[in-house]
């Protein structure tokens, strides 16, 4: 037996009050007495979802790893930032480890290049100045032409070692940086192994455990970002012109029918779509709906996602 929906409860209700009226219009001609007039439409009733106004908030892990750590109990309040999970880092420390070791080496080969080179341009510079000497003594007879040839020759190898050692020790020193950038990647890598709150809230759900392999693109849990909860409803297209912003609304349960929380219409959207909150599936009823959202006072006593009945009260 099909489910009898909201409108069509309000189609059955205008029949009876239309039939009422005919009944009273027909007894009240026989009596010559004034028809009465229907009484005005004041509440619409709509089911509703609530849920948090800036809505549900799916977290992803955005990184591939084992879950080792899940502090955060479901239904807890985190702050913005605050740890969720750490996956397994045991790869990335001994990666990190294994390059500052690295790094440590090439700084001691730096520093035995940097004296050497040292060593280098002291050797040239002695080359060079017995160079300059050798020729103001073959000026004065003093040593042969074979003599100053050899002296410089000597003073241009010892410049060529200088030179050399020079370029030996920039490319230590641009290797060492190369190391340090490893080094900074690797820890970024393992920072990324740990999952923080993007917002202030409650985390609701876990979709994962502990020891679960996750990648860059799964979804590890769900939470509500810290704000205002909304109903969130649909209005049939016959009442919904008469819904307005700042409207009064109330919230009732629907298994005690009580008033669990109270609000006000904060958005009506500006246009008809087809019913799709809580939709039979298998309804053949072909009706459009405008979708409004009440913010509710902060002492609503509600369940996030829970089903609820939204009557709002028209001007």
């Amino acid at each position: 037996m099909k489910r009898i929906t909201l409108y069509s409860y309000a189609l059955l209700l205008a029949t009876g009050l239309l039939s009422s009226s005919c009944q009273s219009t027909d007894s009240a001609a026989s009596s010559g007495a004034a028809p009465a007039k229907p009484k005005p439409i004041t509440q619409v009733v709509g089911v509703a979802r609530i849920e948090p106004e800036a809505g549900l908030i799916d977290v992803y892990a955005g990184t591939n790893g084992t879950i080792a750590n899940r502090p955060v109990a479901e239904s807890q309040l985190v702050a913005k930032g605050q740890v969720l999970l750490s996956l397994d880092q045991t790869t990335d420390n001994a990666q990190i480890s294994q390059f500052r070791a690295k790094l440590g080496t090439q700084q001691a080969t730096i520093a035995a290049q940097q004296a050497n080179v040292e060593t280098l341009r002291l050797t040239a510079d002695k080359a060079q100045a017995d160079y300059e000497l050798n020729q103001q003594l073959y000026v004065s007879k003093g040593i042969t032409g074979q003599t100053l040839r050899d002296s410089e020759a000597n003073a241009a190898q010892r410049r060529q070692e200088y030179r050399k050692g020079q370029a030996d020790l920039k490319q230590a020193q641009a290797k060492l940086r190369e190391m340090s950038e490893d080094v900074r990647y690797y820890r970024v890598q393992a920072g990324q192994k740990t999952v923080r709150s993007p917002y202030a809230g409650k985390l609701l759900a876990w979709e994962v455990k502990l020891g679960d392999y996750v990648t860059a693109q799964t979804k590890i849990a769900q939470m509500a970002p810290a704000g205002p909860l909304v109903a969130v409803t649909e209005v049939d297209e016959l009442f919904a012109e008469r819904v307005q912003s700042g409207q009064r609304a109330d919230i009732r349960s629907q298994a005690t029918g009580r008033v669990i929380a109270t609000g006000e219409v904060v958005f009506a959207a500006d246009y008809l779509k087809k019913k799709s909150l809580f939709a039979d599936e298998t309804s053949q009823e072909d009706r459009r709906v405008r979708e409004v959202k009440v913010r509710l006072l902060p002492n609503a006593n509600v369940l996030i996602n829970s089903r609820v009945d939204c009557l709002i009260h028209l001007n």
